[in-house]
Formats: C-alpha cells, structure tokens, sequence
C-alpha cells in the first residue's frame, strides 16, 4: 500500500497502520469507500466553512482511488474534535428542495434481503438473535407508517458511532435531523454514557416538534446497530461486535418505555404493546 499512496498522491509513507479498513498515517487516512457518497455536500461544507475533513485528491484529479479493486478516498485528518449533543445542536444545515426515500420502503428492502441472506450464516449468535431484532425493525416500520412525515430536511451523517465519523466527509446524506440524534443516543447508551436529562435539554433547545420526536422514536426502535455489525460478520469481523447489544438488550427496552412514557405526556404515540405492557 505504500507503493500505491506513492504513485497516486506523490506522499512518502514510513509509518502505516491499518485499522478499521483504513490505512493510517501521519495526518491522512486512506479510507475504503463501499459505496458513492455525495461529493456536492463536500463542497458546500468546504465553501461555507464547515468543519469536515479535506478530501486529498489523486494525481489524476479523482477523488475516487481504486486500489486492488478498493475504492478508496484520502482524508486529511490534522485532528479529531470530540463530539457531543452541542456540537450536534451546533451543526444544523438546512436542506431545501430535496426528497428521501421514505424510511419504511428502505427498511423493508433491509428485512427482505436479511430474511433470505441469514440461511447462509454460519454464526449461532446471529441465528439466536436474528427473528427478535427482525421483529424491532418490523415495529419501527409500523410505527413510522402511522405517523405523518412532512418535515424539514437537513445535512445528517449515515452513523455516528466515533467522533471521526461525524467530519468525515463520505459519512454525510440528507434526511430528518431526528436521524442524527438517534444515531448519537444509541451510540451513547451502548456505550454507558448516555445521560437522560442531556438529550431532553437537546430537545428542548432545538425546539422539537411532535414530528420530530416521533421520528426520533421510529429510528430509536430500528436496530441499525445489528445490522450493522450483521454486515461486519458477513466481511470478515468478529462477532463480538454483538456482545454488547446482547448484554444491554433488557436495559435498551427499558430505555424505550422509558421515552416512550415520557413523550406520552405531550404527544400522541401509537402503541407498541410489547413495550408499554410489559
């Protein structure tokens, strides 16, 4: 790989590590790209001074650099500033004339693919655990079905699961701003640091409408996480990504009743019985 960042952006390498499908050194990463990512959003954060990584292009003007049939992008990456609910609260561009895909018809695409992919797995923790989570994404699907969704779009990330991932410029899409501090607040309770009375200020200083919290609960209730490290078994990873969803499981329904009540007291949300009546 030294060879490779060599020829394509004339940089001498002598210490490289590999982490993350990521190649690291001095202050770049080499990261691998699964899929396109929308260079437009880069060059209006670029223009307008946000924040986010510098894309390093190739010698060839491309941003895109395919390596042994990887598609990967270099990141100039001088440091990685901490993320919390202030910067999410900071970070907040408007998006206007623009359509998403509908969460429910993407999701149902997820669970389709899933339910016919899980017969070749091999690994017992997936199949132990694949038809309860099948049954969350089911229960977010319904729940985001009986909710109206007209609402403001905004610059958001795919995930945030480490601070590196909220400036890294491939990580941006368009959609709900309900999305992000989804993302954010279960990484954080994963994570043994999620405090309730910081996500409700969050709330309540982004003056929350009744469809943003019930967006915010319909992405609480998708198990994206599982998914996602799913898809990192199905690559290769270990399945110990798992063990702290596994271990959390009880205490991330509790949180879900416990935000459930909660917005109860000032909205109306559909019932979700295995919550609720438990």
């Amino acid at each position: 790989m030294k060879n490779a960042i060599r020829y394509y952006y004339q940089i001498e390498v002598s210490n490289l590590k590999y982490e993350n499908h990521s190649y690291l050194f001095d202050s770049y990463v080499l990261l691998e790209v699964y899929k396109q990512f929308d260079f437009s959003i880069y060059q209006y954060l670029q223009e307008n001074g946000y924040p986010v990584y510098q894309i390093i292009f190739n010698k060839d003007y491309q941003y895109i650099t395919t390596i042994d049939e990887k598609n990967y992008v270099l990141l100039y990456v001088p440091s990685v500033s901490k993320v919390d609910f202030y910067t999410l609260e900071n970070f907040q561009v408007p998006v206007y004339h623009q359509k998403i895909l509908p969460w429910n018809e993407l999701w149902m695409e997820k669970v389709d693919f899933y339910e016919k992919h899980v017969t070749t797995m091999n690994s017992e923790k997936i199949k132990q655990s694949f038809f309860y989570y099948i049954g969350m994404a089911e229960n977010s699907i319904s729940f985001y079905q009986l909710i109206k969704r007209e609402n403001e779009l905004f610059l958001t990330h795919n995930r945030i699961d480490n601070d590196f991932q909220y400036w890294d410029p491939t990580n941006f899409m368009v959609d709900y701003r309900a999305r992000d501090i989804a993302e954010y607040t279960k990484k954080l309770f994963f994570d043994n640091q999620l405090q309730y009375s910081d996500l409700f200020l969050y709330f309540s200083r982004m003056q929350f409408t009744d469809i943003d919290y019930l967006l915010f609960y319909t992405r609480m209730l998708y198990p994206s996480y599982y998914f996602d490290c799913y898809d990192k078994i199905v690559n290769g990873d270990s399945e110990e990504c798992l063990t702290k969803y596994f271990e959390k499981r009880e205490a991330y329904e509790e949180l879900l009743r416990s935000l459930y009540i909660s917005f109860s007291q000032f909205l109306f949300m559909p019932k979700i019985d295995w919550i609720v009546d438990k």
